[in-house]
């Protein structure tokens, strides 16, 4: 025999949603229980890992949370209680992001980047997957989509976190990323944005995609101000800008630093960006400059009162091979300062720390390749080498650094090229000569030097020994205006006079009071 079936008649279903709306009736105290257990057993682990990672974010949403629910209690209107729940936390946030950007930068990443993974990403994701060539299919047929993990959206660009199917290498994605990146119509009217579309390893089994929405270096970056003597760190100069807006800072001190790019592409502004930022510690004998400039002092010699020494070519006084030569001497002479600093601190210190009595020094080469490679005079070719072997194998420990420029990066142009531990690409000509200076390994993950666009000069990948992820950076944009200025503000002072030992006194005669021999001797009658 059935049962038979109860229905609910219209009049006790508004009977039961009356109920609901006054707040002493039992289903509405019973849905209140309801929650509250509802949110002890899933909300509050959650909470608990947010307050370990973000406290700042679990702050704001029970700030937004006991605005709603004041809210609720005093007024009790529903209009009210939605635009207290959407506004209490986005205004929280907002105020946070305005507050301290530093801190929130991962937090908001994440949550725009799980706004575009919903409404951008996930719906097209299977069909632009399989379209790409990047699913497999199972045993029947079906296709088989790898899985869409997270999406971050940082400053300027979105990145996805994707997980490898079995059988798929970071190898897989790196050969159908740009057409993946088509598919979402990546950069839009800017096509120019799919040369910076990668995708690199970040852990095993994962594979993380780079997706560009603005370029924030498309602009040049002004020079920064001055830093006070005492805030100069040498190990972080700031120099340039990175594209999530924050300053680049580089490492000078106990390093050498290579930088390379084609004609154009913004050699001056690495050059002056780093002898800016060291420029308030010249007066003070703490940082001496010198430079070697073989293309007759164009570059250098507009802030000659920078430099401690200073070399030049300028092609009209004397004969070609001696000034050339004067340039290989300098480095000869620093090669010399390095081995008397060997030795004078050797079993007293591993690393110096520049002082007035041991200034750091920064010898900067421009066009380097000239000096190794294409200058006619091969026993000052040969000299050349020897000292800059000797300078970038021995210099960094006793306060030392080069900064080196040059056009051509050939392993046969600078054979001492992995002797630098900081390498700086601008716009280079090709791909193989992005690998010749930055790897193989920083091209896969991004440093396409060959694609940054002519119209963006000072644009560059950075990457230090060490860190397998190369910087993309704008190095600030110094006009003649500001060489003049630092030169005229930084003066490098004149050197000490030389120590004079006090010099010995005569001795003056002193008569004897005792000696009478010449008085009482009597004269001799002619």
């Amino acid at each position: 025999m059935t049962a038979p079936v109860t229905t609910i008649t219209p009049g006790q279903a508004a009977t039961f949603a009356k109920g609901l709306r006054d707040r002493d009736s039992w289903p509405r105290q019973l849905l209140a229980w309801f929650l509250v257990v509802l949110a002890i057993l899933t909300v509050l682990p959650g909470l608990v890992l947010l307050l370990w990672k973000f406290p700042a974010l679990v702050g704001s949403l029970l700030v937004g949370v006991a605005a709603v629910l004041t809210t609720w209690y005093f007024l009790a209107a529903d209009w009210i209680l939605v635009a207290a729940a959407v506004v209490a936390p986005a205004g929280l946030l907002a105020l946070w992001r305005h507050l301290h950007r530093a801190s929130f930068a991962p937090v908001g990443a994440r949550l725009l980047g799980g706004v575009r993974a919903t409404f951008l990403y996930r719906p097209r994701w299977r069909r632009h997957t399989i379209a790409c060539g990047l699913a497999t299919k199972d045993r029947n047929g079906d296709p088989v989509i790898p899985r869409l993990v997270r999406v971050i959206s940082r400053y300027g660009r979105d990145e996805l976190r994707v997980r490898l199917l079995p059988g798929q290498t970071p190898d897989d994605w790196r050969d159908h990323v740009v057409q993946l990146a088509h598919a979402y119509r990546v950069g839009g009217s800017h096509p120019e944005y799919i040369d910076r579309v990668t995708a690199r390893t970040v852990k095993s089994g994962t594979v993380t995609l780079v997706f560009p929405r603005a370029d924030k270096l498309a602009a040049p970056v002004p020079r920064f101000a001055p830093l006070p003597v005492e805030q100069i760190d040498f190990e972080r100069l700031p120099v340039a800008r990175r594209e999530d807006g924050l300053a680049y800072r580089l490492q000078v001190l106990y390093t050498h630093v290579l930088v390379a790019g084609a004609s154009g592409s913004g050699k001056g502004s690495v050059l002056w960006s780093i002898v800016a930022a060291l420029a308030p510690a010249i007066p003070t004998r703490l940082v001496r400059l010198w430079g070697i400039d073989p293309k007759g002092g164009m570059e250098l010699t507009m802030g000659r009162m920078l430099f401690d020494r200073l070399a030049w070519d300028n092609g009209r006084d004397g004969i070609a091979e001696a000034k050339a030569e004067e340039l290989v001497t300098l480095m000869e002479d620093l090669a010399a300062l390095v081995r008397e600093r060997t030795g004078d601190l050797a079993g007293r210190t591993r690393k110096l720390a520049p002082s007035t009595e041991h200034p750091f020094i920064v010898c900067i080469v421009d066009e380097l390749a000239f000096l190794t490679a294409y200058m006619p005079y091969k026993t000052l070719k040969t000299r050349f080498d020897s000292a800059l072997t000797t300078v970038l194998s021995q210099g960094r420990a006793v306060g030392v650094t080069v900064v080196a420029l040059l056009q051509d990066p050939r392993k046969e142009t600078v054979p001492q090229r992995n002797l630098f531990p900081v390498k700086v690409g601008l716009r280079l000509d090709s791909e193989e000569e992005s690998k010749m200076v930055l790897g193989k390994k920083a091209w896969e993950r991004g440093a396409l030097c060959e694609s940054i666009p002519m119209s963006t000069p000072g644009v560059a990948f950075v990457l230090i020994d060490g860190q397998p992820t190369p910087w993309r950076v704008r190095f600030t944009h110094i006009t003649d205006d500001d060489v003049r200025d630092l030169a005229w503000n930084y003066t490098t002072p004149p050197p000490p006079p030389p120590a004079v030992e006090p010099a010995t006194p005569a001795l003056a005669a002193v008569p004897d009071p005792d000696d009478h021999d010449a008085a009482e001797t009597p004269a001799v009658a002619a």
